[in-house]
């Protein structure tokens, strides 16, 4: 067999299942579908992938003859394509983790030299091979399944940022999964009022005691009759989880499922409450679509029971009524840009409300009206209604898609709104005034390097200037001011969600303008942010989670370490080195000997023996004291119970991500 030419098809077998196995560990380890998984972990599973099939493809065009030395040769060929991007990687900052480097190693290791060696002509192992790939997808995707299907969980995650140390309380499945995006978050009392883009409501209770958060579905929905403008498109209502779905078939191609509910806001009117929600409404008869604020009146004391009684009333409603076919339609690829419909409610004082309005891509380019400037439609605009009479004026235009709005102490009305490729902005609200949009912004065209309706590129020549614009643009969400006793320091500043950066931005405000932002990274899509009575942050985020932030006080290991640790180190592979080196595994590690980190002072390098438990809780409690000479500069850890709470979290921990999260479950 040593001159055989080994099939095809059965050495692509093997790679196949290798590649397949490579490619459900995510999946086994996390329980989230590839698109759920944060972005570190997409780019190490690219370069897994990638570094496995160039293996296999270097092996199918170089190793003819099925033999152990043509293996033997695939094997070495196919350890210095490994170590090559294992270089690229560290060049990149793109961090392998052990789950995903052992099984690489292994398979290229096993799979490509087998798959030309002699045994690799008998079915018998590859049967084994495709077993044993079913039998872990299977495993895989009812664990996923198990996942989603189970009761709600709840974990915690600590944050490091200027001033306090923070303790995110995740909370996931505790809604059934909405149809689409959107939705918000307003204050019923001392209760949260919650719309999803769905047009369900919920009731929250989020005492500061973790034990006490309960959601309850009220007994009626928002009156977005999504599925009957699904239906006149030949399109779904339901946020499609397939990229190649992303786009429904049909003619016009519309995205169907991204008419929503945008916002929710409650009113205390004696002993009832007045519910009120934006959102898009379709009418059938005219086949066009508008923005409405429905409002619904229903008893405070006995709210659920009154609700189901309740019928709903159109306080406002856009105009004009905006059609998806004919001359006024917005053409190009996606006649329907629902995720433009800004919708943010802020209630005032004198029954007086604020509503914001993007423009949905009208923005005389793609169309015959730039709607931002028309004073004759609602678009683009922020609209000032009277709550008791409907009567309704523009309060200010000139808008692309403003997603967030919110007052300050001192009356001030501040917008975030998103730009298009750059031109994100935060504006400061004047009454009557025109901020531009389509005319100017700080960004381009998509795929463009210029604006093509700016006179003056780069400038806001004409009108007013944003107190901030960001390029890239974060894609800005909600804004709101912080006022509570919670975060002293953060008095007033303002905090911005942000969609595509999934972060937030505390922003600190002097003399109307922004002299300072500090991302806040989260990892999730930010898009409704509520201050709580307590003075907690609640968000609710794309990926259908409630996070509530808070002051880390009471400290368990990974929050001491976020505290006390990670400006200096973090916990990745043991090789994503900061000023300090990275401390994955460093118990049990040899003293001085991170893999790559070359700082160490000669005081440390001298030092003999292994990090156990005693001899890291002597040098966290006195480093200057255990190691004469060290270069490490705080002074230490003084209380024991927290000595060892951050030496039993460096036992055990998951890394931590680049933005310098610690998860804690």
């Amino acid at each position: 067999m040593n001159d055989a030419h080994p099939p095809l098809w059965q050495r692509l077998a093997w790679y196949a299942c290798g590649a397949l196995l490579l490619l459900l560990l995510p999946v086994l380890k996390y329980a989230e579908l590839w698109g759920a998984l944060g972005r570190q972990q997409k780019l190490a599973l690219l370069v897994c992938l990638g570094a496995f099939g160039a293996a296999c493809l270097l092996s199918l065009l170089m190793d003819r003859a099925a033999s152990w030395r043509t293996a033997g040769r695939s094997l070495v060929r196919s350890f210095a394509v490994l170590s090559l991007f294992l270089i690229g990687a560290a060049a990149l900052s793109v961090a392998l983790p052990r789950y995903l480097l052992i099984p690489l190693v292994i398979a290229i290791a096993l799979i490509v030299p087998l798959a030309i060696s002699p045994i690799g002509l008998r079915r018998l192992p590859i049967a084994a091979v495709v077993v044993l790939t079913g039998v872990v997808s299977a495993y895989g995707f009812s664990q996923l399944e198990a996942s989603s299907a189970g009761q709600p969980t709840t974990r915690e995650m600590y944050l490091s940022t200027a001033f306090y140390p923070l303790r995110a309380t995740i909370r996931e499945g505790w809604i059934p999964p909405p149809e689409t995006r959107g939705g918000g978050l307003t204050l019923l009392g001392d209760r949260v009022l919650f719309g999803n883009g769905d047009g369900r409501l919920y009731l929250i209770d989020a005492p500061s005691d973790t034990n006490g958060f309960k959601i309850q579905e009220l007994a009626t929905r928002v009156p977005a009759n999504r599925e009957e403008f699904a239906k006149a498109f030949g399109g779904s209502s339901r946020q499609p989880t397939r990229t190649a779905d992303w786009r429904a078939h049909g003619a016009p191609k519309v995205q169907t499922w991204r008419f929503r509910v945008a916002d929710v806001a409650a009113v205390t009117e004696g002993d009832n409450v007045r519910i009120l929600a934006s959102h898009h409404y379709w009418k059938a008869q005219e086949q066009c679509f508008v923005v409405r604020v429905s409002q619904l009146t229903t008893p405070l004391n006995d709210l659920q029971q009154g609700i189901a009684n309740a019928q709903w009333s159109t306080l406002f409603e856009s105009t004009p009524c905006i059609p998806l076919t004919g001359e006024n339609r917005k053409r190009g690829k996606n006649p329907f840009q629902g995720e433009e419909i800004g919708g943010r409610m802020l209630l005032l004082e004198d029954r007086k409300m604020l509503l914001t309005l993007g423009d949905f891509g009208f923005s005389g380019i793609e169309s015959n009206q730039a709607f931002a400037q028309d004073p004759a439609a609602h678009y683009g605009k922020t609209v000032l209604i009277d709550l008791a009479t409907g009567k309704h004026s523009v309060y200010t235009l000139g808008h692309r898609n403003p997603q967030g709005i919110t007052r300050t102490r001192d009356g001030k009305v501040w917008l975030a709104e998103h730009g298009a490729q750059g031109g994100d902005e935060i504006n400061l609200l004047q009454e009557h005034a025109n901020y531009g949009w389509p005319n100017v912004t700080y960004g381009t065209d998509y795929g463009s390097t210029v604006w093509p309706l700016s006179q003056h590129q780069g400038r806001h020549t004409g009108y007013p200037e944003p107190i901030l614009s960001w390029l890239p643009s974060p894609g800005v969400s909600d804004v709101t001011v912080l006022n509570g006793e919670l975060f002293p320091i953060w008095a007033d500043n303002l905090l911005v969600g942000s969609l595509s950066s999934r972060s937030l931005y505390r922003v600190v405000l002097a003399e109307d303008r922004v002299v300072l932002q500090e991302p806040i990274g989260l990892d999730k899509r930010v898009r409704d942010i509520l201050q709580l009575p307590d003075g907690r942050i609640l968000i609710w985020s794309d990926d259908w989670t409630f996070t509530t932030l808070e002051p880390a006080t009471t400290l368990n290991g990974a929050g001491l370490f976020a505290t006390q640790c990670l400006g200096c180190h973090t916990i990745g592979d043991g090789m994503s080195h900061r000023l300090g080196p990275d401390l994955f595994g460093v118990v049990g590690r040899q003293v001085a000997q991170a893999k790559g980190f070359d700082e160490y002072s000669p005081a440390l390098r001298a030092q003999s023996g292994t990090w156990d438990a005693a001899t890291l809780d002597r040098f966290l409690a006195q480093p200057q004291t255990a190691v004469p000479g060290t270069t490490m500069a705080v002074p230490g850890v003084a209380d024991p119970e927290h000595r060892k709470a951050i030496i039993e979290y460096l036992q055990r921990s998951e890394p931590i991500d680049k933005r310098g999260m610690s998860a804690a479950k």
